[in-house]
């Protein structure tokens, strides 16, 4: 059971990709925002992450804040265009990128840009 448990925490740790916005606001307080989460596909989880944080980074900014890593500012966050006829999903994300349709950045944006509804803008 004990090593049940060591697996399965080796599992967690390293199947997990994070982070958070680090910002300084107009009054010099240091804060943190936007703390996410992805798991299970290290090679894209980074790239979701990297979505969210930027993304996030751009709407403190337009608060007046700074950004401690400026790099996610000047991220290119476009997502390709669906197949003509049809609408992103998490499904048709998937599928794409299983048959190489889509490259692990593309697709880790792609599940970024669902999960904060931006196919719906």
């Amino acid at each position: 059971m004990k090593s049940f448990a060591l697996v399965l925490s080796y599992l967690l740790v390293t199947g997990c990709t994070t982070g958070k916005l680090k910002y300084i606001t107009p009054e010099g307080e240091t804060t943190y925002a936007c703390e996410t989460q992805y798991t299970w596909h290290p090679s894209v989880d980074k790239y979701a992450v990297e979505y969210i944080l930027s993304y996030c980074a751009q709407e403190v900014v337009k608060l007046g804040n700074t950004v401690a890593d400026g790099k996610l500012l000047a991220l290119d966050l476009s997502v390709p265009e669906p197949p003509a006829g049809e609408a992103w999903s998490f499904e048709l994300a998937e599928s794409m990128h299983q048959t190489g349709l889509l490259t692990d950045k593309e697709y880790g944006y792609l599940i970024a840009y669902l999960d904060l509804g931006h196919d719906k803008r």
